[in-house]
């Protein structure tokens, strides 16, 4: 069942049903249920309980017992709660060996990605499968722009201009090729904001889950990520407000090509209140997948105060290693100064070549690769209903990849054993900060139609080994939340 599909209802008929004939006092009844709940696997980890008011009218206790049972389930480890998030089941931390260091998630699947280079079908990857679809370009001289040095510091004039006009006349964002910086992808450019802008205590407020090329950009910084939900449309703005009005001046990360209107006026109201400096990724943008493909104004329209990065690996190839960032003019001149410390643009070449794309992709073009990517998205859900009807896939709003809920404590165990079946999925666990998306699984569906059927065949082995597995380990017998310290014979 849907997460959404779960109201207070089913709580109290399936998860807590007899709750009241444990033995304690009330509040510990709740917790114990839950914990059942949890090691049963009826809630798994990411799953949200219900607000304490509503759950409390509904087992006709006070309101403080819901609160105190959700302390107890906290202190035991088995639920997280979170500032304007609620409360949610927390992963379980895999037993580790004695001296040994559990893996990074993100150095984990790239170490799955080279071991099967070649051989795997890569599903974690969010970029098109190969350069089939791009518009012909016959006739282009990579070395046209080739007349001097070549070391432009923020990307040449020609391919500049020709993302100014995409980015003015597709995605409905004035711009003028000086506001632009030419980066060599979305990473980069996050990475060089993130130096500009995160400095050692600084908030940063995104989703959960995120980017994996931010949580790159902010590793050993020193700031401070901080996370709030988001569904296939993007941010929960209201707890990004709540989240921005508890810290001085945070930058906000958004993925906006799919986020509703209603939710950029709050991110743009959130910036003028608290001073947050929004960032906003527009990665995806050009490629929403709804039945209204025309893109709402980004937010660095309504607001030259905000920074928009964006690359063409996702729309176009990421080959070309192309992305940008639009900053307003006193952090453009510094992004400028890094860019010149660290690295330089991508090659001649490759700009001359992105600019001639862009000059030749049209709206006809556009709407037959949304076209297709819609077709192959809505194939991968039916197959993944089909062969795998356990998982809880989210349909995609933008993009060329969809989220999957599997019912597993963490992600991780299994897309290791499905790499050894042939397929290269991302977990959850490196896209998201904290526990509640551990069961997630991100799949890319902008294979060929039969490279998605074989994957998912592959999936469904991997699958079924991995609950045999499951099914051969001795679940832990239910046991009760660490009692509290003076806890007496009844509760609220």
């Amino acid at each position: 069942m849907d997460q959404r599909e779960r109201d207070v209802g089913w709580w109290v008929r399936v998860v807590l049903d007899g709750w009241c004939d444990r033995p304690g006092p009330r509040y510990r009844r709740i917790a114990a249920a839950l914990t059942d709940a949890v090691e049963r696997r009826l809630i798994t980890a990411g799953d949200r309980l219900p607000a304490e008011r509503p759950l409390a009218d509904a087992l006709a206790v006070s309101r403080g017992t819901v609160v105190r049972g959700y302390e107890e389930l906290a202190a035991a480890g088995l639920v997280g709660r979170l500032q304007g998030s609620g409360t949610y089941v927390r992963s379980p931390r895999p037993r580790e060996e004695p001296g040994r260091v559990r893996e990074d998630p993100a150095a984990a699947l790239l170490r799955r990605r080279l071991a099967g280079a070649g051989e795997a079908i890569d599903l974690s990857l969010s970029v098109p499968a190969d350069t089939s679809h791009l518009p012909s370009v016959t006739g282009v001289d990579l070395l046209a722009d080739a007349r001097d040095h070549g070391l432009h510091p923020e990307g040449t004039l020609r391919l500049r201009t020709a993302l100014a006009a995409h980015l003015t006349d597709r995605l409905r964002l004035p711009t003028t090729a000086g506001q632009l910086i030419v980066t060599s992808g979305t990473r980069q450019a996050l990475r060089l904001v993130a130096e500009a802008v995160a400095g050692p205590g600084r908030t940063v407020v995104t989703g959960c889950p995120t980017s994996a090329d931010l949580l790159a950009a902010l590793s050993g910084r020193g700031a401070r990520p901080l996370t709030v939900a988001a569904d296939r449309w993007g941010l929960d703005a209201q707890a990004v407000l709540r989240a921005a009005a508890r810290s001085p001046a945070p930058v906000v990360y958004a993925e906006t090509a799919a986020l509703p209107a209603a939710r950029r006026e709050t991110l743009l109201h959130t910036a003028r209140r608290t001073g947050a400096l929004l960032v906003e990724d527009l990665a995806r943008a050009g490629l929403v997948l709804g039945p209204d493909p025309v893109p709402a104004p980004p937010l660095a329209a309504a607001d030259d105060g905000v920074v928009a990065v964006g690359s063409l690996s996702r729309m176009l190839w990421a080959g070309l290693r192309v992305g940008w960032i639009r900053a307003p003019a006193p952090l453009h001149e510094r992004l400028l100064r890094l860019r010149s410390v660290h690295d330089r643009a991508p090659g001649v070449p490759a700009q001359t070549l992105a600019t001639h794309l862009l000059r030749v992709v049209d709206e006809p073009w556009s709407e037959a690769r949304r076209a297709v990517l819609r077709g192959r998205s809505e194939l991968l859900l039916g197959l993944l209903a089909r062969h795998l009807p356990a998982w809880r896939p989210e349909p995609p709003a933008a993009g060329l990849s969809l989220w999957v809920t599997v019912p597993v404590a963490d992600s991780e165990t299994y897309a290791h054993l499905a790499a050894r079946y042939g397929v290269i999925v991302a977990p959850g666990a490196a896209h998201c900060v904290d526990g509640r998306h551990h069961a997630g699984v991100r799949l890319s569906f902008a294979e060929p139609p039969h490279r998605l059927e074989a994957a998912v065949d592959r999936l469904a082995a991997a699958w079924e080994h991995h609950t045999r597995d499951l099914a051969a380990t001795p679940v832990p017998a239910p046991r009760p939340p660490r009692p509290a310290r003076g806890s007496g014979p009844s509760g609220g």
